[in-house]
């Protein structure tokens, strides 16, 4: 137990709480307030002013007056980004544990007290978090988010903690060299992949700091966030320990034509034909090792020789269907195991990965695909299935007639426990020895959300001229690869 020079009786371990701060003055003085106000009290603040064109400096440098000896301001002329910020802090940090707080959120008076207990509690132990609530722009509480508990109701462990307010052992921080600053957002996601094989995590019931909903929210800003987080995963896989890069066998199961859709695959958009996009969108994958074609149709399979020996598509393997696989109901699951047998025929090995790449998919590019690869490796996951996520009120028949499934969407909140997906028909990596023993996802599926702009399919000419004249996909397609379920 020790007293500082201001006269506060402190105990514990220190702890480094820091705010990054770019015009969001008019919010900063109730964060600052909150740790001030907390119950443990032996914290060192950093209040970080990025660049702020509002009031910011000033407001700082009188909050730091309060207590000028653990107060500190550092000012950005141009903005570092999060990442950067946090490194700057972390090698600052006095601190045994560190934590960000966003300037536009604030503290639960016992955040630091029930946090800190809990990693002392454990030394393994190398981050924890917390429940929150959500707030509206004026600071009323709109609702409580509760996260599943991990090692009870969340056994996976790859949901992912929110990056704000989950505080960290700066030692393990600094053992995994800090955050990454090729990545602009998500620093809670790359926390989790970093230090999970690393360190122990834990997380608690109790509601811990008030999180704002309002417009200028980074959270909203969905695009931003999908490509941090494929960027994170593709990361993560880079530092899979071994030399061993498993195969993998991606397949396009084509049909030449469906009642009312005739020459499905030969149709174009933006000057080239569904083949050959999710031909091109599956043999630039990383990850993918091979790509067949798999038809009932020699006409199909004419068409995709044709593309590779005019060097539209690269050299890939062309299976011909027949018998039961080619009816008109055709069966995913034994479709792989087909073309895995071809593969094997052809290297005298099975795949390790059987991916199934849609025809339907146009924007699903050579990203996406890595993706969902990435994302199988990374989780230990038996399959990953690339998803979109509903935001439309969805119901189900309860006793008393139809119950809502995710309330929150009236109130433009997304809890954790409400969220729903549903599979866009984009792509399906799966083990093989999974296929291979009768099942198609096996028992823990993992998923690689892609936005809705990115999920549109094609199953009816109209579709099609639709997405003529809509805009080009985008160079950078917006994935996020996402936990186990």
């Amino acid at each position: 137990m020790a007293v500082n020079s201001a006269g506060i009786l402190q105990e514990g371990p220190l702890v480094t709480v820091y705010v990054p701060c770019r015009n969001y003055g008019h919010y900063l003085a109730q964060a600052v307030a909150s740790v001030r106000n907390q119950l443990y009290r032996n914290w060192e603040l950093f209040i970080i002013d990025e660049g702020s064109e509002d009031e910011t400096a000033k407001i700082a440098d009188a909050l730091s007056l309060a207590e000028p000896d653990r107060i500190i301001v550092l000012r950005h002329e141009t903005p570092l980004g999060l990442q950067r910020t946090a490194n700057e802090v972390l090698g600052l940090a006095k601190g045994r544990f560190i934590m960000r707080l966003d300037a536009d959120d604030w503290l639960d008076e016992s955040a630091l007290l029930l946090m800190v207990a809990k990693l002392e509690s454990d030394r393994e132990l190398g981050l924890v978090y917390g429940n929150y609530y959500y707030t509206d722009e004026a600071g009323h509480v709109i609702g409580i988010e509760r996260r599943r508990k991990l090692g009870v109701e969340e056994m996976s462990m790859h949901l992912a903690p929110h990056g704000a307010c989950t505080m960290v052992r700066v030692r393990a921080l600094k053992a995994v060299g800090g955050y990454s600053e090729d990545v602009d957002a998500q620093d809670g996601w790359e926390l989790w992949y970093k230090l999970l094989a690393k360190v122990k995590a834990a997380s608690l019931d109790a509601p811990v700091f008030y999180y704002r909903q309002h417009a200028q929210s980074l959270s909203i800003d969905s695009h931003r966030l999908l490509n941090a987080r494929a960027k994170i995963v593709e990361k993560a896989k880079l530092r899979l320990e071994g030399s061993y890069r498993p195969s993998c066998l991606a397949v396009l199961p084509v049909r030449e034509s469906y009642p009312g859709f005739e020459g499905v695959p030969y149709e174009t958009l933006h000057g080239r034909s569904l083949l050959e996009i999710s031909l091109l969108s599956a043999c630039e994958a990383s990850g993918v090792t091979r790509v067949a074609v798999s038809s009932a149709s020699p006409a199909v399979l004419a068409f995709a020789s044709q593309l590779a020996d005019t060097g539209r598509v690269p050299e890939h393997m062309r299976i011909l269907r027949t018998g039961m696989l080619s009816g008109s109901h055709m069966r995913l699951r034994e479709t792989l195991m087909h073309a895995a047998e071809a593969y094997q025929d052809e290297t005298g090995v099975l795949p390790d990965i059987l991916m199934f790449l849609s025809l339907h998919a146009p924007r699903r590019t050579a990203r996406h695909v890595g993706s969902v690869i990435d994302t199988l490796l990374v989780t230990g996951a038996d399959s990953v299935v690339s998803v979109c996520e509903e935001r439309e009120p969805v119901f189900t028949h309860g006793p008393n007639g139809l119950a809502l499934l995710n309330p929150g969407r009236f109130e433009e909140v997304a809890y954790e426990r409400e969220r729903l997906f549903s599979f866009n028909g984009a792509a399906v990596a799966v083990w093989t020895e999974i296929v291979a023993n009768g099942s198609l996802f096996g028992e823990s599926i993992g998923y690689v959300e892609m936005s809705r702009h990115d999920s549109v399919q094609i199953k009816q000419h109209s579709d099609l001229s639709g997405m003529r004249v809509d805009e080009a996909p985008r160079d950078e397609p917006s994935v996020r690869p996402t936990a186990i379920v």
